[in-house]
């Protein structure tokens, strides 16, 4: 056997080792304990919550790095509606500029036929009779140029209005109607490439939206809720009822009447039945609106929930 052989991609196959030294293409890994946030970090700095506060959906984040965020999200949108409403401005510019060339091709046209100055039509006359023909119709032509400036008041403007709007229609049908039927075969030449045309979209329905989870939602500073947790003199997160440590694998209610983060046995045993919190007695509905789970990423284990497998797609090729 000789030695090359025994190089990578030799076989005719793929091995498994080979198969995951491939740079392109989904590949898949297991997540471990140490790829796993504590229940405790805050989503976007993934540090030790400070001030930690919740959302309605149980993310945890700092109180500065969510008020930085709501406050950039914001400022976003506001620039995109201002850059919405210049696209607008100039859309409808062109549009007028467009509409006045139309008319004014209009006015012309109707100038020249009046006047018996077609271009089109006929039979090609003499030298003689054509000077004889354009020596009539002079008189005529200063009489509708005169009278083309009151075509273009407002009063008549109303004359072109529905004529100017089934032409801009029939032009747009028309190059429609060409672009499919003088449709060039050879696609692939960089001179019949598609333009871009700008498009913007409406921003009047953005709003604030809270990035920790796959399916965004929305996110105001008033549904926010301050979470207080108990701290032993070690500095471990523990459960004001049963002194037992929160962790990773543990159900952590907050109550949002009061911000306290009780474990899930202790909210169903004595918070629920009693609807009031027994650390400072705020009245807590029955309702699962008072009481948010709080999000974990799991402990890595099956049974610890969480994503299990993290996967990524890598294309072969970039142009």
């Amino acid at each position: 056997m000789v030695r090359h052989s025994k190089n990578n991609t030799a076989s005719g196959v793929f091995t498994y080792a080979e198969r995951q030294m491939v740079d392109y293409g989904t590949k898949t890994k297991r997540l471990g304990k140490d790829s796993k946030r504590p229940f405790d970090s805050c989503h976007m700095c993934l540090n030790t919550s400070r001030m930690p506060m919740v959302c309605t959906e149980g993310h945890i984040f700092c109180k500065e790095c969510v008020m930085a965020n709501i406050l950039e999200q914001k400022q976003d949108i506001q620039r995109l509606q201002k850059e919405f409403k210049e696209f607008k401005k100039r859309e409808k510019r062109k549009l007028d500029e467009k509409r006045a060339r139309m008319d004014e091709l209009e006015v012309k046209k109707y100038i020249k036929s009046e006047a018996g100055l077609s271009e089109t039509g006929g039979k090609r006359k003499d030298d003689s009779e054509q000077s004889i023909s354009l020596q009539e119709p002079t008189k005529r032509v200063r009489l509708l140029e005169d009278k083309s400036s009151e075509l273009s008041s407002p009063s008549s403007s109303s004359v072109f209005a529905r004529g100017k709007e089934r032409a801009l229609q029939r032009t747009h049908d028309t190059q429609s109607n060409d672009e499919d039927n003088k449709r060039p075969s050879s696609f692939w030449l960089p001179s019949q490439a598609p333009e871009a045309k700008e498009t913007l979209k409406d921003p009047s329905q953005l709003s604030v939206q809270c990035k920790a989870s796959n399916d965004p939602h929305s996110l105001k500073l008033k549904n926010l809720t301050a979470v207080q947790f108990r701290t032993s003199s070690k500095g471990e997160k523990l459960c004001p009822s049963c002194d037992k440590p929160l962790l990773n694998s543990s159900k952590i209610d907050i109550l949002r009447p009061c911000g306290h983060a009780i474990c899930h046995r202790c909210v169903s045993n004595f918070v629920l039945p009693a609807k009031e919190c027994f650390v400072c007695q705020k009245k807590v509905s029955s309702e699962a609106e008072d009481v948010i789970r709080l999000g974990s990423d799991g402990t890595g284990f099956a049974g610890g929930g969480g994503q299990m497998v993290a996967s990524r797609y890598d294309s072969a090729l970039q142009a």
